[in-house]
């Protein structure tokens, strides 16, 4: 916790570099503290998983285990307070049954809190629980904000979940090893902007006015990495201006983002004025050591023959996606984000045999 200058009992005279120095000193080293305290009491969690796993659990699953744990929970309640509930208990339990590497316990706990790891412990999917993981400690999420995206289905929105499994695991093993983020990992489809305000009739400008008005919500919904750059960026192509309605620098990707707005349907013409706006900035905005620039179409609705017949829903480096201004009914989302699922891993088939 910062301590504030402001606080300390001194005179002001005595507010001098050396005393900002120490005070930094302090707060420095009690952040680290509270740290080292967190991930210590996750590994000890763990291993009172794996005591009660080897000594009850795999021996007694009925009754009698239930027994052990509610006797083991009120002992250690009297010893040591709260924190040791029945609950907690079985926490401990499932992390050490999910986890049984103790070097990626160690690992996992120096990086999220233990509220983090009893969040992702009961995400069932094996890869959309690494999943989880592993954006939670790239982006930093806070505890609130991992919950939001497991509640709002981002594995599911997000491109890599249409992807083969093998897939999936290569891009989150590049993202754990190497810190290296791949497209499938960043864009997401649909994107819920309904921190907007939106209702009823609105107009493109409206849309923007209400991105730039939102923009911090906005860039939580699309992801940490981006950096706003501009709106409206103007462009001359034959003596023509084109403007691009946001303009994004993805850091991760390292490439500029641009993107158009669109109230409507897709329509296959979105394509070409996107590919005008990525080439124009690859040939003009680009700078050394970055990637080629990548293009996200925003619609109200997408139009998947289309889509399909212009291989939008093959890697490349134009994105079209839907945005909601109104949170859905999360049931019907579910059911439309697994259909979205099956249609593409269908259609991945179909481009492999393509390409074969």
């Amino acid at each position: 916790m910062k301590t504030s200058l402001k606080k300390i009992n001194i005179a002001p005279q005595a507010t001098t570099p050396l005393l900002e120095t120490i005070v930094s000193l302090i707060d420095n080293v009690r952040r680290k503290v509270a740290v080292t305290v967190n991930s210590e009491l996750s590994v000890l969690y763990w291993h009172i998983g794996k005591q009660i796993n080897e000594s009850v659990l795999k021996h007694e699953k009925g009754e009698y285990g239930k027994t052990v744990i509610k006797e083991l929970s009120d002992e250690l309640t009297k010893l040591y307070g709260q924190g040791f509930s029945k609950r907690n208990l079985h926490n401990f339990v499932r992390f050490n049954e999910l986890v049984p590497d103790e070097q990626i316990v160690h690992a996992v706990s120096a990086q999220l809190t233990w509220t983090h790891i009893r969040n992702i412990i009961y995400i069932e999917d094996d890869l959309k629980r690494d999943f989880y993981t592993q954006m939670c400690i790239y982006e930093r999420w806070s505890v609130r904000t991992l919950q939001e995206r497991i509640d709002s289905m981002l594995f599911e929105r997000t491109a890599i979940s249409k992807k083969p499994e093998l897939t999936i695991a290569n891009d989150l093993e590049l993202l754990k090893n190497e810190k290296k983020i791949t497209p499938d990992l960043v864009f997401r489809d649909p994107y819920f902007l309904n921190m907007l305000g939106l209702h009823d009739t609105y107009s493109e400008k409206d849309l923007e006015s209400s991105i730039l008005h939102n923009l911090q919500s906005f860039i939580t919904e699309m992801g940490t990495d981006f950096a706003f750059i501009a709106r409206q960026k103007r462009i001359t192509v034959d003596n023509e201006d084109y403007y691009i309605d946001l303009l994004f620098y993805h850091r991760g990707l390292r490439c500029l983002v641009a993107i158009d707005l669109k109230l409507n349907k897709f329509k296959a013409a979105y394509k070409g004025q996107m590919e005008l706006y990525l080439r124009w900035l690859e040939r003009n905005d680009m700078r050394e050591g970055e990637n080629a620039p990548v293009g996200l179409i925003l619609c109200s609705e997408k139009s998947p023959e289309q889509i399909n017949y212009l291989l939008l829903d093959n890697p490349g480096q134009i994105k079209v996606a839907e945005y909601m201004t109104q949170l859905p009914n999360k049931d019907l989302l579910q059911e439309k984000l697994q259909r979205a699922i099956e249609i593409a891993s269908a259609n991945a088939e179909k481009y492999e045999q393509n390409i074969e």
